[in-house]
C-alpha cells in the first residue's frame, strides 16, 4: 500500500480502425488510458445553446465518466437534448472519429473538426459540388462567438443535427439496431470488410450507459454501471459535501486493478494508487485539483494542497468528518506519508470507516476502526484534510 510515486508515462489511443473485440481487451487495460485524460477532470462548462429535449439518454456510467473529459460530456449531454438523441451515441461517433480530441483541421479526405465532418466540397467526405454537410447543417452553439468546425461545441452540435436529419439516427430512446444504422450512414458503410466501424460505436455506447432496446450486454459490467454524480449539461455548479464525496468513493467499491498486480487503475497512471483514487474521488465531487490525478500520486501531496488551497488540514487526534480524507504514516513530507483514505463514517464513539485505494488491490471499505488503532493499516494516521469548498460543518 505504499504510495511512493513510480515513473509512468501513458499512451492516448486512437480506437479508429480497432476490431470490436480489440475494444473489448482496450476496456481490459482502461487505466493505461485515463492518465492523460484527468487534466480535464476539474471542472465543467455547457454550451449555451437551448435544450429542446428534456432528457439526452442514460445516466453516465463509471467508463464514460472515467474516460470523457467532464466539459466534453456536457457538451454531449447538451446536444442530445437540443436534437434529441442518445448522447451516448453521440459521443461514442466522437470517440471513433477524434479519440475525444480536437482534430483541429482539415484531412486529406476534406473533413475537419472533432466529429470529422464533411467540409471541402468535391472531396473524398463530400463529393460533388454541392454543398457540404457542414455548409447544410452548421449550429452555432455559442453564438457569442464565431461558427468553426473547430470549435468542439459547433462541431458536436452539428453532428448530432446531422445525425438526427441527415443520418436517421432515432430520437433519444431508439433501439440499438436503428443507432446502428446510423452509425453505419455517419461512417458511410456498414459492411466495410476492413473497419467494424459500426459496431466499435454501439460497443463503446453501450459500456458509455446506452440501453436502448436490443443492446447487448457491456463487455466490462462494472464500468458500464450508471453514476449519477458525473457533469451533466443541465447542471450547475455546487458546493462539494460530505455526503457528494462519499457517494462517489462508494461507487468504487470493489473496483480494482486490471490485470491484477499491475498497478493499472482507472483513476490514472500505473503505480502505487491509493493517492490517485482519493484525488479521483475529490475532483468528481467537485474539488478544484489543478491537473490530473497524476499530480498527487504521492499522498502528502493531498494534505499539502490542502492546507495551501484554504481547506482544512487536522491532527490526528482531532475527529473528522465524512468526505474528509485520511492520511496514514509520520508526515506529509516526502517519504513520511504512506497511504490515504475517505472517511465514510464516523460513529458515536469515535471510530470510523474508510474507503481505501489500493487496500489489498481493490477499493475496500474498511472498518470500523478506532483512529488511535488502526489496524490493518501499516502506519498510524497524522492527520486529516477537508476540501475547501466542503459544506462540512464542525
Amino acid at each position: 500500500m505504499n504510495d511512493q510515486r513510480s515513473p509512468g508515462r501513458l499512451l492516448l489511443f486512437w480506437l479508429f480502425g480497432v476490431s470490436a473485440s480489440s475494444f473489448v481487451v482496450l476496456l481490459v487495460v482502461l487505466g493505461v488510458a485515463v492518465a492523460v485524460l484527468g487534466a480535464s477532470f476539474s471542472g465543467c462548462q455547457s454550451a449555451s445553446a437551448e435544450s429542446v429535449s428534456e432528457t439526452s439518454g442514460p445516466a453516465p456510467s463509471a467508463y464514460a465518466l472515467q474516460t470523457i473529459p467532464p466539459e466534453r460530456l456536457r457538451l454531449y449531454e447538451g446536444a442530445g437534448r437540443r436534437f434529441d438523441i442518445d448522447w451516448s451515441f453521440l459521443a461514442s461517433i466522437a470517440e471513433q472519429e477524434c479519440s475525444t480530441g480536437d482534430c483541429a483541421a482539415t484531412n486529406s479526405a476534406g473533413c475537419a473538426g472533432p466529429m470529422q465532418i464533411a467540409y471541402v466540397r468535391e472531396s473524398e467526405c463530400s463529393r460533388g459540388a454541392g454543398p457540404t454537410l457542414w455548409e447544410r447543417y452548421a449550429v452555432n452553439a455559442d453564438p457569442g462567438h464565431p461558427l468553426s468546425v473547430n470549435d468542439p461545441a459547433d462541431a458536436i452540435y452539428t453532428a448530432a443535427r446531422i445525425l438526427r436529419e441527415d443520418m436517421g439516427a432515432p430520437p433519444t430512446g431508439g433501439t440499438y439496431a436503428e443507432y446502428h444504422e446510423a452509425a453505419c450512414r455517419y461512417y458511410g458503410a456498414c459492411g466495410d470488410a476492413t473497419v467494424a466501424y459500426a459496431e466499435e460505436v454501439m460497443a463503446r455506447a453501450v459500456q458509455y450507459g446506452f440501453t436502448g432496446s436490443g443492446a447487448p450486454t457491456p463487455s466490462s459490467q462494472p464500468l458500464a454501471q450508471p453514476v449519477s454524480d458525473g457533469c451533466t449539461a443541465g447542471a450547475s455548479p455546487t458546493p462539494v459535501s460530505s455526503s457528494r464525496i462519499v457517494k462517489i468513493a462508494e461507487s468504487q467499491i470493489g473496483q480494482g486493478e486490471h490485470p491484477p498486480g499491475s498497478n493499472c487503475t482507472i483513476y490514472g497512471p500505473c503505480e502505487e494508487w491509493c493517492a490517485l483514487f482519493a484525488s479521483w474521488v475529490w475532483i468528481k465531487a467537485g474539488v478544484a485539483l489543478e491537473g490530473s490525478t497524476a499530480e498527487y500520486g504521492y499522498s502528502g501531496s493531498l494534505y499539502t494542497w490542502a492546507k495551501e488551497h484554504g481547506g482544512r488540514v487536522l491532527p490526528a487526534t482531532a475527529t473528522p468528518s465524512p468526505g474528509d480524507l485520511v492520511f496514514y504514516g509520520s508526515g506529509p513530507g516526502p517519504g513520511e506519508s504512506k497511504h490515504v483514505g475517505v472517511v465514510q463514517q464516523v460513529f458515536k464513539d469515535g471510530r470510523i470507516t474508510t474507503i481505501e485505494g489500493n487496500y489489498a488491490g481493490h477499493v475496500s471499505l474498511v472498518g470500523p476502526f478506532s483512529p488511535s488503532n488502526p489496524i490493518g493499516e501499516q502506519a498510524a494516521i497524522y492527520g486529516y484534510a477537508q476540501p475547501p469548498t466542503s459544506t462540512n460543518k464542525r
